[in-house]
């Protein structure tokens, strides 16, 4: 997957959708602090009602050794609070042998691409046991996607160019299902 999809647009609307239903953690894993820059924040830990948002690395795309260390003892921590839902903006082309992917090893995993890139994110998620969505974002109008190109799976939805206020209605499907799945191991 590519920088420049939607990947933090998407992880923050389904965040916020998900805080409607419960207390939520969106974690900004990106290197570039994406997130973070487009939501305007300084600080590295921060709530609004139901949502709070956790920026894993201090420094945009300066990352030592140490910083990772402390990224993963931080993302373990903060995951001791109970939380109902927690959404992970991940950076491109995460694997599972990577400290900071395994520690979500039984996530749902969305993957979140655009036409241009399908097959090499389909590639990509061969690497996740499990799949639960892909969105493509951006879809061109009157643009289909081959079928066949869609995967294994359980959602699969197509976003064309909107503005980003129109998101949720797109991801509205994925929030009640989250919800209804997690409900079943409460």
């Amino acid at each position: 997957m590519k920088e420049g999809v939607g990947k933090s647009t998407v992880a923050l609307s389904l965040a916020r959708g998900l805080s409607s239903k419960g207390t939520t953690l969106l974690v900004d894993k990106t290197p570039s602090c994406g997130l973070w820059r487009k939501l305007g924040r300084q600080d590295d830990f921060w709530c609004e009602d139901k949502l709070c948002v956790l920026k894993l690395f201090k420094r945009p795309f300066r990352i030592g050794e140490n910083d990772l260390k402390e990224a993963l003892e931080n993302l373990e921590n903060v995951y001791r609070n109970g939380w109902d839902f927690v959404v992970i903006d991940n950076f491109s082309c995460a694997t599972q042998e990577n400290h900071l992917v395994k520690v979500d090893a039984y996530a749902l995993t969305v993957f979140v691409t655009d036409v241009p890139n399908i097959r090499s994110t389909l590639d990509y998620s061969m690497n996740f046991p499990n799949k639960y969505a892909l969105i493509v974002n951006m879809v061109p109008e009157g643009y289909r996607i081959p079928v066949e190109l869609l995967g294994e799976f359980l959602f699969k939805i197509t976003v064309p160019l909107i503005d980003t206020s129109d998101l949720s209605t797109f991801l509205k499907g994925i929030v009640e299902d989250i919800t209804e799945i997690s409900s079943k191991f409460s």
